[in-house]
């Protein structure tokens, strides 16, 4: 397989999970963020970086597209639609294939015609694979996300069996979060304060490589 050049904009969680996935493929990832912090956090898996507001600086990117000659871009900004506009439009004019990020269709629709190659809503794509799954009648223990992470479907254990979830505090710990609760048949919206009964049934979210760790203080 050819290694590309991609650019990520936007180190959020989601841009963080793009590059996490390119880096495992052996891509060459150039990313740029406003935050030098996030950048911090995945030195190690890209090439290079750049802090840069790209909706204040949009001559920085144009000169980083030019100089560049990327293969790919995500753009990964989310909320900040106006720098997803500008980044798009940029990338587009140098001929780049692009991917965005939408918060929701109506800014999707925006994106398209903005001349977006592909437009993905990763919080509705996950939310409509975890309906898939709790809807099915047989028990789906696991559900491969994309970028490495997964839905997991497991029983409470004695590990944290009697604790509330702010106890055990997996989100900060391990970065795995919990997404419904099971009681008697009867779903929980999972709350800080919410306490785990044996035998419960849980959903969970997390990146894969971090999984066995919950599991492992789960069942004790």
């Amino acid at each position: 397989m050819k290694k590309k050049s991609v650019l990520v904009i936007g180190v959020g969680r989601f841009g963080r999970g793009v590059i996490q996935g390119l880096y495992e493929r052996g891509q060459d990832i150039f990313a740029i963020d406003q935050d030098e912090e996030a950048l911090d956090h995945v030195r190690d898996m890209i090439v290079s970086g750049a802090i840069l507001d790209v909706g204040e600086d949009d001559e920085e990117l144009i000169r980083i597209v030019g100089e560049k000659n990327f293969d790919e871009a995500v753009v990964a900004l989310g909320s900040d639609f106006e720098g997803a506009l500008v980044s798009t439009h940029i990338l587009k004019e140098a001929g780049v294939r692009v991917s965005v990020k939408a918060s929701n269709e109506r800014r999707g629709n925006v994106l398209e015609k903005m001349g977006a190659d592909n437009v993905v809503y990763p919080e509705r794509d996950i939310g409509m694979r975890l309906a898939q799954m709790i809807s099915t009648e047989s028990q789906i223990d696991i559900l491969e996300m994309p970028q490495g992470f997964v839905v997991e479907q497991m029983e409470v254990g004695k590990g944290y069996a009697g604790k509330t979830i702010r106890d055990i505090n997996t989100t900060n710990r391990f970065g795995v979060s919990f997404l419904m609760i099971y009681h008697k048949d009867e779903p929980i919206q999972p709350r800080a304060d919410t306490v785990l009964c044996r035998g419960d049934l849980i959903i969970v979210f997390g990146r894969k490589t971090k999984m066995h760790l919950f599991e492992t203080e789960n069942f004790g």
